[in-house]
């Protein structure tokens, strides 16, 4: 897996694994030892992601939301 881009450090969503710095996300799955892949059609739309739902506002975030719902059954 890749060890992710500069970007991380600012990311603050406990459920962020990775990213590839270009067109992908790696987070936590909404079952147990699973991932989901957020993948992008661009940089700019995965620069938007990582910025925004990721790091300032991630509980605004459509996979923080799906993920919890695991942990408040």
């Amino acid at each position: 897996m890749s060890s992710g881009s500069f970007k991380q450090v600012y990311v603050q969503c406990p459920f962020y694994k990775t990213d590839d710095g270009r067109r992908q996300i790696t987070c936590e799955g909404i079952c147990d030892g699973c991932n989901m892949t957020l993948s992008f059609k661009s940089k700019s739309d995965w620069e938007k992601q990582i910025d925004v739902f990721c790091s300032e506002h991630y509980r605004k975030c459509e996979v923080y939301r799906m993920v919890m719902e695991k942990y408040q059954e």
